[in-house]
């Protein structure tokens, strides 16, 4: 069963937030702001005709994924199309400092804009006046790229822009969530301008997206009110860098990776990240994550000074992309193999495994799911997920659609906080 409309796709949680649908429909028409439940949305703000809401959900990931990229080239069973994959970091010890994790994706960035490949950056950075909320921007320069640096764990519509961008004939690169890389790329297939305009698609590995109702509850711990707060981070300055708080008196706050991830964000993603067959970014010309320090056959997320990130080119163009940028000393890389890959990030594989159960549980209560093609998602669904793994994800997304847990505000005129920005 497949949602028919917009309303459809919010009510039942399918929903990823990405902002394509205004940039498709206009402001005027559907405008991304901040819902009751805390994520971004699409409300009403004027009237959305049939015509209009049939180009969005053409669109839409929250009917259906767009097939990955073809290329010549191997295909892990679950981490998809790996043509290079390498272990790295940025040169420039400051973008290192800064970012997440090795300021792979920020030397990627500067590498194009200083070699004028592009005319700039699309990505999400921290919203003027609210530090604790996104917005997208479009970067220019090497500082405003670096002034993105860092995780933004939170509601975030970075296409929202895209339309205007594409109608001012810019060309330029995106940096963004999986979900909202595959968004574009089935836009691609209703605008040429997306292939031609937008030459790079780059993206993190992602652990899904909490509601700023996850941020304010982090700030609240510390005994701070949110609107206290002049400065927050997520990640960064170090590796993977503390949870950082600054409040307008001077007062500074940090916690650990671990203390804030598992202290109950991970508990506000939303329920579309649950059914996600994609974290690791299939869609994407290079996508780049953490290289987590391995203890005892696990990751661990201690403080480890200077961050390394895994990053893998899925497209022959994302290939030349990071061949370039070692070539012109933004990157440093290092060896790395699928099997340190897959010891790294098992949690990926195994939301790989689950999607089909959860899909199935979907299913079973006739509710609406998007449509996954090309992911392999009944093949290693029935061949690779445990009997154990099965039963635990088809009964999880039962339990949640029971207790309504994917049951989300439907859009209504100006519904929910605005803009959010």
């Amino acid at each position: 069963m497949r949602a028919a409309s917009v309303n459809d796709i919010v009510t039942n949680g399918l929903c990823t937030g990405c902002g394509a649908c205004e940039s498709i429909a206009s402001c005027e028409v559907l405008r991304m702001g901040l819902s009751p439940e805390g994520f971004m949305r699409p409300s009403l703000t004027g009237e959305l005709s049939h015509e209009t809401e049939e180009r969005v959900l053409a669109v839409c990931t929250g009917r259906a994924m767009p097939h990955p990229p073809e290329a010549d080239g191997p295909v892990h069973r679950m981490f998809g199309r790996i043509l290079h994959m390498g272990r790295g970091h940025a040169t420039d010890p400051e973008i290192r400092f800064r970012g997440a994790t090795g300021g792979v994706l920020t030397a990627l960035a500067t590498f194009l804009i200083d070699c004028e490949r592009v005319d700039g950056i699309l990505q999400i950075g921290t919203a003027s006046g609210n530090p604790m909320q996104n917005e997208a921007r479009f970067n220019t320069t090497r500082e405003e790229v670096l002034a993105c640096t860092g995780s933004r764990y939170g509601p975030a519509a970075p296409l929202r822009i895209v339309g205007k961008l594409l109608d001012e004939g810019r060309r330029f690169a995106f940096i963004g969530k999986p979900c909202d890389v595959a968004a574009l790329r089935r836009m691609a297939l209703t605008d040429p301008r997306i292939d031609r305009q937008i030459p790079y698609m780059l993206a993190m590995i992602c652990g899904g997206s909490p509601s700023i109702d996850a941020t304010h509850n982090v700030v609240r711990r510390f005994g701070v009110d949110p609107s206290e707060v002049t400065e927050f981070r997520y990640r960064g300055h170090g590796w993977p860098g503390p949870t950082f708080v600054r409040t307008e008196d001077g007062r500074q706050f940090s916690q650990t990776y671990d203390e804030t991830w598992y202290s109950g964000l991970r508990y506000e993603l939303m329920f579309r990240c649950k059914i996600c067959v994609d974290g690791i970014s299939e869609h994407a010309d290079v996508v780049a994550g953490d290289c987590w320090v391995m203890e005892n056959g696990k990751p661990s997320h201690r403080e480890a000074g200077d961050g390394w990130n895994i990053h893998i080119a899925r497209t022959k163009r994302g290939v030349d992309l990071i061949q370039e940028a070692i070539a012109a000393c933004y990157l440093h890389e290092e060896a790395f193999s699928v099997a340190e890959l897959e010891a790294m990030h098992d949690d990926h594989a195994l939301k790989k495994r689950s999607v089909f159960w959860r899909l199935m549980g979907l299913a079973v209560t006739r509710s609406p799911r998007p449509r996954y093609p090309g992911h392999r998602v009944v093949r290693v669904g029935l061949l690779e997920a445990s009997p154990r793994e099965a039963f635990a994800a088809f009964t999880g997304v039962i339990s949640r659609l029971l207790k309504g847990r994917n049951h989300e505000s439907p859009i209504t005129a100006q519904s929910g906080a605005g803009s959010g920005q």
